[in-house]
């Protein structure tokens, strides 16, 4: 019994450790501020009550899909963080973020 509410805790407690926001983007890997809406996602992480998304920089909109999962469009080429800030059931509060490099469109 002891073993098994040990891996219980070792799951639980490294699913959080690899969680990351991660980018729905083209197969070139550019993101460009051409009004195009680019996704953005975090897996689940078990024991989340919310998660809050928000952008760093200017020129940024962002549309929520559902908890986990945000499109935003571009309008101004730059350095973005796009971060996701996830409170859990025991109120501990995580944050996760991704930086993004936005270039300005090829006409």
């Amino acid at each position: 019994m002891k073993k098994l509410l040990f891996v219980l805790f070792l799951t639980f407690a490294t699913s959080s450790i690899y969680a990351q926001v991660k980018a729905n983007i083209g197969p070139n890997g550019i993101t460009y501020a051409n009004g195009d809406s680019y996704g953005y996602y975090i897996d689940e992480i078990p024991g989340a009550v919310s998660y809050e998304w928000s952008v760093v920089g200017q020129g940024a909109t962002v549309w929520p899909a559902w908890d986990t999962a945000i499109d935003i469009t571009y309008s101004n080429p730059g350095g973005y963080i796009v971060r996701c800030t996830v409170t859990l059931d025991n109120g501990n509060v995580q944050v996760y973020e991704l930086d993004v490099d936005v270039w300005e469109p090829e006409y």
